[in-house]
């Protein structure tokens, strides 16, 4: 991606998915830290993981720098028991993140922590991405269209298929892409999402029609 691009992304993405620093859960019961960054290998929507997907997601809250209330890095154990603690508390789920807030929980990521996890799923979504036919161009695609694929990623995953979207965004049609690019459910701030992807793919159009330098995110200006 540009420079412009990941310079940019927490900028753009803050608004929409908020930075928590503590672990809480999505309205899908599964759960999060960050910006959105999933540490909860649940296949199931609000219901208890197996012993397996149990397991494994503690591997995954365990690889994050954990710091107890007074910064010091909280033990294997207390991971553990924080996830578990968290993920029985699918009453607090429709609620939003921030009610997950201590005293709820107890441990928390610092803010150097945080921009690694976010910069490091942006980088594994464009990695997906770029293997994907109809995206393989992305490299040279204008800024504010990778920007808008990466913001569609960051919300529905890099697997998503919007075959209408994709065949436009293969070809450099970025107004199909714009028109295409929506999804629901249209409340609270997925309707701002949507409403800035198809400002970026507008963007893309202007870039290609004029020439201008593909490297510029027109978004951010």
């Amino acid at each position: 991606m540009w420079d412009s691009v990941r310079d940019y992304w927490v900028t753009f993405n803050e608004p929409l998915e908020g930075v928590l620093a503590f672990m809480y859960l999505d309205a899908k019961g599964l759960v999060t830290t960050g910006m959105g960054n999933l540490i909860d290998a649940s296949h199931t929507e609000l219901s208890e993981p197996s012993a397996e997907e149990r397991e494994a997601s503690h591997a995954l809250a365990a690889e994050l720098a954990w710091l107890r209330a007074d910064d010091t890095p909280a033990s294997y154990d207390e991971i553990v028991q924080e996830w578990d603690a968290v993920k029985s508390r699918m009453d607090l789920a429709p609620a939003g993140g921030g009610h997950f807030a201590p005293p709820v929980t107890s441990l928390h990521l610092d803010s150097g922590e945080i921009d690694r996890i976010v910069g490091e799923k942006l980088v594994q979504n464009e990695n997906y991405l770029v293997g994907r036919a109809e995206f393989s161009d992305f490299a040279n695609w204008p800024a504010d269209a990778q920007l808008g694929l990466l913001s569609m990623s960051w919300a529905l995953g890099p697997a998503f298929r919007f075959p209408k979207f994709q065949a436009f965004a293969a070809s450099r049609d970025w107004e199909g892409a714009a028109e295409e690019c929506t999804f629901g459910p249209h409340v609270g701030t997925i309707n701002t999402r949507n409403a800035l992807d198809q400002q970026a793919f507008h963007n893309a159009t202007r870039v290609d029609a004029e020439g201008l330098d593909p490297s510029e995110l027109l978004i951010a200006q």
